[in-house]
């Protein structure tokens, strides 16, 4: 591998053009590679073009500020280092419910040699490669999950997508309930994510045709309104699991992962059967 293969790459996000292009400057002097975005539109842009080892996030910008930033990236992209940048003296309150999120805050002007140093431990203590060669691992022992991922709003489609496919699983999708048996009537699917509440056909009426017309596909709800009375008639119709929105992208694609195996369980348990039974009618 090059040097430049080795080197970490940045994203950094300030609305401040000279301090954009000095820190860029002075951190590609000290070994790093930086990308620049003078917006939060111009950032989630780049984070879907390229892969990045961590993101240096100024909070106030116009537009989408560095909070809603930090929670699209937390959401979308959870193994992903953020340091903020703050030229305000404190940690707005806005950043409270990420917290556990961000790797770091540093106060703006701040010293070069810090900055390069708390981004480098950052990329180190998450490395990003490793998390995806893990999902690469995963991916060899168990093969490639085909998910239909089924909401009626676009927006939660769009942006979950890229994120499954990221964890190397291959999604589908589908924007109501009869789009839905639609695709899954051409379609070959492994596990079925399937939104509660939508117009027409709701997901629990879904659930229950999918597992007459397939009943060998899982499915794992995911709900916005949550309650136990809804999780039964889920679990009796035959759902795997049962989640709430927003998922967690972690437990979400251990979910699904599970699922996936649990059906290839099923089916070399069936295949199996069809060879026993075949065995026992040749004749000694």
């Amino acid at each position: 591998m090059s040097d430049q293969q080795k080197k970490i790459r940045i994203l950094l996000v300030d609305d401040e053009e000279d301090f954009r292009t000095s820190a860029r400057d002075a951190l590609q002097r000290r070994g790093l590679e930086v990308d620049t975005a003078a917006d939060g539109v111009e950032a989630l842009k780049a984070l879907e073009g390229r892969s990045y080892d961590a993101v240096l996030l100024d909070v106030k910008m116009p537009g989408i500020d560095g909070a809603e930033v930090a929670r699209i990236i937390r959401r979308d992209q959870p193994e992903l280092p953020i340091v903020i940048l703050t030229g305000h003296g404190s940690i707005p309150q806005a950043f409270e419910a990420t917290k556990s999120g961000i790797y770091d805050y540093l106060p703006k002007p701040c010293n070069m040699d810090q900055l390069a140093l708390k981004l480098k431990d950052a990329v180190l203590d998450h490395p990003v490669e490793e998390t995806e060669r893990q999902y690469q691992d995963l991916t060899a022992v168990q093969g490639t999950a085909s998910i239909l991922l089924v909401d009626d709003e676009e927006e939660l489609l769009t942006s979950l997508k890229p994120v499954l496919e990221r964890r190397k699983l291959v999604v589908t999708t589908a924007c109501n309930g009869r789009e839905a048996l639609d695709v899954l009537g051409r379609v070959s699917v492994d596990v079925v994510l399937l939104d509660v509440k939508m117009p027409g056909l709701d997901g629990l009426d879904v659930l229950s045709q999918i597992k007459n017309l397939k009943p060998d596909v899982e499915v794992v709800l995911l709900t916005g309104h949550p309650n136990i009375d809804t999780a039964m008639q889920g679990i009796k119709r035959g759902a795997f699991e049962y989640l709430v929105k927003p998922p967690d992208i972690d437990e979400l694609v251990k979910v699904l992962r599970k699922a996936y195996l649990f059906r290839q369980t099923k089916l070399e348990e069936q295949q199996e059967e069809k060879i026993q039974e075949i065995l026992k009618k040749r004749p000694e």
